[in-house]
């Protein structure tokens, strides 16, 4: 059976006939691997006291302090020690879905307490003393404020936005003032909105409570005015009736909680990241910014479109998936011919548009935006020609690999037949990745939140820094600080406290205005740091072995499959029963894969800690060496997934511990090295081109449809939707594939040792299908007619 002698030699003889071998059904299973598993388990206790202690001691709250518009902390830098809550101008701006994203585009200022009455600048300038709206203004600065010495300077400052025009009474929540509704606010909408329209002034009657009501169905009818002001124009004007006011209102109301949802996620402006990115490549102009605003907000707009081509994905995936029980060798050569068909058309459109472009003068698009730049790559001959040319190269790599493979191809197909049958008979393989992924979700959040609350161990440190002008160029304010800060000066360490107490700028003691004490980082102790290296290694370990006991139990169901001599009696529950079995007798074994796996992961991820950290030192040596032992642990790790993945499929089917059945896989894999390279290869080969297909199909169907239907959705770029349908749709069909994948590995693990341990004879006949055996030219010789009778 083998196919080169010195493989049998260095790797061991052929398995031999063993008449008590029944597969994954043998009843004399012991535990394995034991004292991993015991190890293990001490690491999650571990681990388990680790989040104990982090919840306990860990403050969430100071990864929460919120942070203004000058990039200060409130309540914890210098300028803003005493002013905990942040307040914003403009709350109504903070209704959007893109909140989350790009953050409320409104001034944010650090405020001593939240507002406890309403104000509205154009109803109160006639009716109270300048002292009193001093009172009540909240401005982007103590010395914006400071400056006003008239209504006039007020009705200035407001009209610049460095002074809020209106606020409505708040209560604070995570720190944040928020908007504190009257429920009966909406019923005095139509009759402040009738007054508003006949009296400019708004002057308010009543008592103190009513008046303060009417104050905030005032505010909030200027926030509709606000809005509208900025809003585009249409060649149509209408006047919104007082009925939609008050719809607006109540929908206020509601969107309270949805206010408060949103304050409660990070603010990371992925707009002004997106535009940072961009712009290294166009010279940091504003198009790049706009540009990053615009993949934003397609993102936002197109949730519903992207969602419905997911789903489509998903049912066209196992539509495709249950075709190739039948008709698996269409489906697959459909899919190479497909491949192939596209590559034909792309090297055809790429040498038309290059033989277009070549005899058309153009001049360049000089703007530096990206579609310009896009427009002008489309139009450059050049690349229309080196794009035909890799086309010419790929496709014929492929034609060639296909004609000299066509007889593994043949083989590939069949192992994917059978694999097929086998995911057919116990339906509930296609769904268990779900089990998985839960855990694995599970697990991602248990290790972000015990993160979290590890990161906010420690205390606050602080740096004496220097604020950026407009320009973006460092004030020169002449700092001095005495007493116990004495020492202080620009980029060292200090204390909020002593800052703002003994540093000042002329003898009238005098605070400092543009340097301040800021907040720099948590400095965690030591062994927190430690344990945050435990909290990473905890959740490597643990997610492996989740993929490791996946692995296992779909590679016991597969060879419970395959070890069953006539299909038709495969028992029912076989994939609770492989899910049992791992559970009771292999968790060690899984344990033992996993930690290697983890160990060689986290020297990984120590590598590129080093790497990051030298940089800066930019030592060629350095680096040629790093580059070096980053390639060689990547290389390990694959060749470690390969051999845990057939030492689980062993250890499903024999039952032994990691390390004999690493062995036994391996030395079996080696001794059929060809078979090997060839059938497993080819078949992941042809699993690759149906995702592609799949996944080019999902991605031309939403662009199309984007393209054809206008009026459903309106966005900038549609290839921003169209990428992300694109990524997720591959995601998507490599999860399920990802089944039949394990399910191929099994059978052919199970085929090569089939092959070992039997020769067809009536004693020891072959398990695998008549198909399969057609195909390699094998069969079972039917026993004498005298014995058949008996």
């Amino acid at each position: 059976m083998t196919e080169n002698v010195e493989l049998v030699n260095k790797y061991g003889e052929p398995l031999r006939y063993d008449r008590n071998f029944q597969g994954p059904r043998q009843r004399d299973r012991s535990c394995t691997d034991v004292p991993c598993l015991i190890l293990f388990v001490l690491f999650l206790g571990g681990w388990a006291f680790i989040a104990h202690y982090a919840i306990q001691n860990g403050d969430l709250n100071k990864l929460m302090v919120p942070t203004d518009m000058y990039n200060q902390k409130c309540g914890i830098d210098s300028s803003v020690l005493n002013k905990k809550y942040l307040f914003f101008f403009n709350l109504d701006q903070c209704i959007d879905p893109l909140v989350p994203i790009t953050g409320c585009n409104t001034p944010q200022v650090c405020v001593e307490s939240c507002p406890s009455q309403t104000f509205v600048w154009d109803s109160m300038k006639n009716t109270m003393s300048l002292q009193e709206l001093r009172a009540r203004l909240i401005c982007k600065t103590d010395a914006d404020k400071a400056a006003i010495g008239s209504k006039a300077d007020i009705e200035r400052a407001i009209q610049e936005n460095r002074c809020a025009r209106y606020y409505i009474k708040s209560q604070p929540f995570l720190n944040r003032c928020m908007f504190e509704f009257s429920d009966q606010i909406c019923e005095l909408l139509p009759s402040v909105l009738l007054r508003a329209r006949r009296d400019s002034t708004l002057r308010l009657p009543g008592n103190s409570s009513q008046v303060e009501l009417e104050m905030q169905a005032m505010a909030l009818t200027m926030q509709s005015e606000a809005l509208a002001r900025v809003a585009p124009q249409t060649g149509i004007s209408k006047q919104e009736p007082v009925d939609e006011r008050v719809g607006q209102c109540r929908r206020q109301q509601l969107n309270g909680a949805v206010i408060r949802e949103k304050m409660m996620q990070t603010d990371t402006r992925l707009a002004k990241m997106v535009g940072n990115l961009v712009a290294h490549f166009y010279n940091g102009t504003h198009d790049a910014q706009r540009l990053g605003e615009e993949i934003v907000e397609d993102l936002v707009n197109s949730t519903s479109v992207v969602l419905m081509a997911l789903f489509c994905t998903l049912l066209a995936s196992l539509i495709y998936i249950a075709l190739m029980r039948w008709i698996a060798a269409p489906m697959l050569w459909f899919s190479i011919i497909g491949v192939l068909v596209g590559l034909l058309f792309a090297i055809y459109y790429s040498f038309k548009q290059y033989s277009f472009w070549s005899n058309t003068a153009t001049v360049p698009l000089h703007d530096l935006n990206l579609h310009k730049q896009w427009q002008n790559l489309l139009q450059n001959p050049k690349m229309w020609l080196y794009l035909s040319i890799a086309a010419c190269i790929v496709f014929v790599v492929i034609f060639l690999l296909v004609i000299v493979l066509r007889k593994r191809i043949r083989i590939a197909i069949a192992l994917i037949k059978e694999g097929s049958k086998a995911v057919s008979t116990v339906i509930s393989t296609v769904f268990f990745p779900i089990f998985s992924w839960v855990l694995f979700i599970g697990t991602i959040g248990f290790a972000i939140g015990v993160g979290l609350y590890l990161g906010s161990i420690g205390t606050f440190s602080f740096r004496m820094v220097r604020r950026l002008t407009d320009t973006g160029e460092v004030t020169n304010e002449q700092c001095v600080c005495e007493g116990p800060g004495v020492n202080y000066t620009v980029g060292a360490a200090c204390d909020p406290e002593i800052f703002k107490q003994y540093c000042h700028i002329n003898l009238r003691r005098e605070s400092c205005a543009q340097t301040t004490c800021s907040f720099l980082e948590i400095d965690n102790p030591p062994l927190i740091r430690w344990a945050m290296g435990y909290n990473v290694f905890g959740y490597l370990w643990l997610t492996f072995f989740i993929s490791a006991f996946s692995d296992m139990v779909l590679a016991a169901t597969f060879a419970r499959w395959y070890w069953t001599f006539k299909k038709r009696d495969v028992p029912y529950f076989t994939l609770t029963r492989a899910f049992c079995q791992t559970a009771c007798y292999h968790l060690g074994t899984l344990a033992f894969g996993s930690l290697v796996l983890a160990i060689c992961r986290m020297i990984r991820l120590v590598l590129e800690y080093i790497d990051a950290k030298l940089k800066k030192y930019d030592n060629v040596v350095t680096r040629a060496i790093l580059c070096c032992m980053r390639c060689f642990f990547w290389l390990l790790e694959s060749f470690l997934r390969f051999l845990n993945k057939n030492a689980y499929i062993m250890c499903a089917i024999h039952g032994k511990n990691f390390c004999t059945s690493a062995k036994d896989a391996f030395n079996l894999l080696m001794r059929n090295f060809l078979r090997v390279v060839t059938l497993d290869k080819v078949t992941d080969f042809l699993f690759f081109l149906s995702k592609v297909l799949l996944t080019a199909g999902a991605g031309v169907s939403t662009y199309y449809f984007l393209a054809n239907n206008p009026s459903v959705i309106q966005l900038n770029h549609k290839a921003v939707p169209t990428t992300v349908v694109v990524i997720a749709a591959f995601l998507i069909s490599s999860v399920f594939f990802g089944v039949y994948s394990m399910a191929v590995d099994t059978l052919f693990l199970c085929f090569l040792e089939d092959c070992e341990r039997n020769d067809g004879t009536p004693d020891k006949p072959y398990f695998m299908s008549k198909q399969l055996m057609k195909i390699l030219g094998k069969k079972n010789k039917q026993p004498p007619r005298q014995r058949r009778g008996k």
